[in-house]
């Protein structure tokens, strides 16, 4: 017993602190690479991003009424709509968040380029 709440106490807190770490570190070398290659562009596109998030909603709205819970309550009605809205609002402000974040790291590598620069002089 002694065992199980002694992993369970140390063990697990431990993982997830090194999975956070490891996911941040993946994400920066992910963003280095998203803003060198193609994926940019998709992410860019508003258009391709309603599709498909259409297509996704669609789906889910399929999956919802196929659902045999007869129980099922206005609050678990409006918690779907909620997150479908949430899923168009995501797809119609991707490309302005995308846009930004690629200007600032464009700022970023022009300033470690001038800090550089400064500092070979």
């Amino acid at each position: 017993m002694n065992k199980i709440i002694l992993t369970t106490d140390i063990l697990v807190p431990t993982f997830s602190l090194v999975m956070i770490m490891v996911c941040i570190v993946a994400s920066t070398i992910g963003i280095n690479s998203l803003m060198k290659g193609r994926v940019i562009n998709f992410l860019l596109n508003k258009k391709l991003l309603l599709i498909t998030a259409s297509i996704i909603s669609a789906h889910l709205v399929f999956a919802f009424m196929m659902i045999d819970e007869y129980n099922r309550g206005w609050g678990q009605v409006f918690e779907f709509a909620y997150f479908i809205v949430l899923i168009f609002a995501v797809a119609k402000y991707t490309p302005e968040l995308v846009l930004h974040l690629k200007k600032i790291h464009l700022s970023n590598l022009e300033d470690s380029e001038d800090q550089e620069s400064r500092k070979a002089d």
